[in-house]
């Protein structure tokens, strides 16, 4: 006849991590945008970097977390 699945005693994904999952697909999907800007902001001076408030580390660290 037909087959049975029994039941499991595993509970389903917790909603925090599919909120988890979620936010790291949007990341994933705007990735390139970031990269892009970042790759911009790179291009600028020191002292420009400086006006805006941005050290070239962080510019640096976010393009190596994105690509």
């Amino acid at each position: 006849m037909f087959d049975v699945i029994p039941p499991t005693n595993q509970s389903a994904p917790a909603a925090s991590a599919l909120l988890l999952f979620d936010r790291a697909m949007r990341i994933r999907s705007i990735s390139p945008d970031i990269v892009r800007a970042a790759q911009h902001l790179n291009a600028m001076t020191d002292h420009q970097l400086s006006e805006l408030g941005i050290n070239r580390s962080d510019i640096e660290d976010t393009i190596q977390r994105y690509i």
